[in-house]
């Protein structure tokens, strides 16, 4: 079980559009639903959103990884977007977020969910990691990141 196995190039944004912690969670919510691993996209932001309302998923360093449970998803979930302006995520250390996963999982899979969740927190409290994804130009490159680090911390 590794995050880069549920990341594919067609769900990284290198350079998101919106401006709002809705308006990018729809983004990249959006680009998953093109790839048909979305039963429902409207479902699925709503759940992300009420799981946002419960506390916020801005982790701190810049990062947030909104998440939900919800049968609107096939299987797990994972898309990454990144913005240059950063978004106010209500983060913990109140900074604004410019690295963003959004991760949604059916209920049926709560075991795998948490423990890509954990991995996927693991990965990004490591700053060499973050600086390299802030760096990274193209979604290749992303994905290479992830699998390098991936493999640093086993």
């Amino acid at each position: 079980m590794a995050v880069s196995e549920y990341l594919k190039n067609e769900t990284c944004i290198l350079e998101l559009k919106a401006t709002s912690k809705k308006g990018v969670i729809s983004e990249i919510a959006e680009r998953l639903d093109q790839t048909k691993m979305v039963n429902d996209c409207s479902k699925f932001i709503d759940d992300v959103l009420k799981r946002e309302k419960l506390g916020s998923t801005g982790i701190g360093n810049n990062v947030a990884i909104p998440h939900a449970r919800t049968e609107a998803v096939k299987n797990i979930v994972i898309g990454f977007g990144k913005t240059p302006n950063g978004i106010d995520f209500k983060a913990l250390d109140g900074e604004k977020v410019n690295l963003i996963f959004l991760m949604g999982a059916n209920p049926d899979q709560l075991n795998l969910y948490l423990r890509i969740l954990a991995e996927i927190s693991k990965l990004l409290m490591n700053s060499g990691f973050r600086q390299s994804l802030f760096g990274a130009e193209t979604a290749e490159k992303v994905i290479n990141t992830i699998k390098h680090f991936e493999n640093s911390l086993k």
